[in-house]
């Protein structure tokens, strides 16, 4: 998606990578179903992770938030497609990356 220029799309995949790492962590530490919501400051309260994690990875996760998108919201989805760039996908995705890295780390 980055690639092809889809940065919206790119960003909402991100979103989803995170959700689901936290909602397997969540799974992984209290052996019950993970909360039903998309927001991953949530997801991250709710695995206690948010107050060990980073200052970089807490901004990542309010980057992140508002990219899950619903589509019957299709005002808000183009003015955020109009605000992201290839240099800040490709500066979301890194992110990502590093944040998904600890997420997974902490279940070691």
């Amino acid at each position: 998606m980055l690639d092809a220029g889809r940065y919206l799309y790119a960003g909402f995949m991100c979103h989803q990578a995170l959700e689901k790492a936290l909602k397997g962590y969540y799974i992984f530490l209290k052996d019950e179903r993970h909360p039903q919501t998309h927001n991953l400051t949530k997801l991250m309260e709710e695995t206690s992770l948010y107050g060990k994690a980073s200052d970089k990875h807490k901004e990542t996760i309010t980057k992140l938030n508002p990219l899950y998108i619903e589509t019957r919201y299709e005002d808000y989805k183009n003015k955020i497609t109009n605000l992201l760039t290839k240099e800040y996908s490709e500066r979301l995705l890194a992110e990502t990356e590093e944040l998904y890295k600890w997420i997974v780390a902490c279940t070691k």
